[in-house]
Formats: structure tokens, C-alpha cells, sequence
């Protein structure tokens, strides 16, 4: 008979979250810019919605988005309070858990007026990382 041994995950300290945060902060504002690029190739909410790749690109792009944010700890996302962290997990509920009933001329909306304003708000901090 096998014996199964626990495996042991490393402390991490301090810095190593640190690091974690920030490389999901990065990635957080590349599926952003993304985002923003695929539905601006799109003069419209119905233009978007009948391009069905697109369409599917800005969505997922969007749920990346929101579980980087999720993935940031708290005290991470504690350091930056003005933006929008609840907004963005419940988009995330609405694209994962409704994915039919996307409302495309929300999806549009959002990404083409709200996540420009949220990734000029992210940038001067990822630019600070690098």
C-alpha cells in the first residue's frame, strides 16, 4: 500500500506577494488594453455583437480581467481604493455566469469608455514596477 505524503507549500514572504501582485497588476492592464483594442475595431455594440470572435475576445478578455483583479490580495488592492474592485468582479459574475445574456451594448460600453479610464488609472502603477 502507498503512502500518500502531504506536500508542503513554501512560506511566502512579504516580498514574494509583492511580486505576485505585481505581475498580476501587469497582466490585469494587458487584457485591458486588449479588451479596449478588440472592441475598438468595432464602430458599434451591434457591429461587436455580429462579429462573433470579437465579440467572444472582448468577453473573455474582460473575465481575465477581472480575476486578476481578484487574484490581487487585499492588501494590494487596499493601496489603490479609488478604483472600481467591486465593479469589476461583479462584470465578471454577469460574463461567467450569464455568458447568453451578455448585453452587447454593455459590453461595448464599458469597454469603450470605462476601461480606457481604468487603464490610464492603472498605468502610471504598472509603469512604476517596471
Amino acid at each position: 500500500m502507498m503512502t500518500r505524503t502531504r506536500s508542503h507549500r513554501p512560506r511566502h514572504d512579504h516580498a514574494d506577494q509583492t511580486f505576485r501582485d505585481q505581475t498580476t497588476l501587469i497582466r490585469l492592464l494587458e487584457h485591458l488594453d486588449h479588451a479596449i483594442e478588440d472592441a475598438g475595431a468595432a464602430t458599434s455594440a451591434d457591429e461587436l455583437f455580429a462579429d462573433r470572435m470579437r465579440f467572444n475576445s472582448v468577453a473573455m478578455e474582460m473575465t481575465q480581467v477581472q480575476e486578476c483583479a481578484r487574484s490581487l490580495s487585499d492588501g494590494y488592492r487596499e493601496t489603490m481604493p479609488d478604483l472600481p474592485w467591486n465593479e469589476l468582479r461583479a462584470l465578471r459574475n454577469v460574463l461567467v455566469h450569464e455568458y447568453d445574456e451578455i448585453d452587447a451594448e454593455s459590453l461595448y460600453d464599458t469597454v469603450t469608455h470605462d476601461a480606457p479610464q481604468l487603464a490610464a488609472r492603472l498605468r502610471p502603477a504598472v509603469d512604476a514596477i517596471a
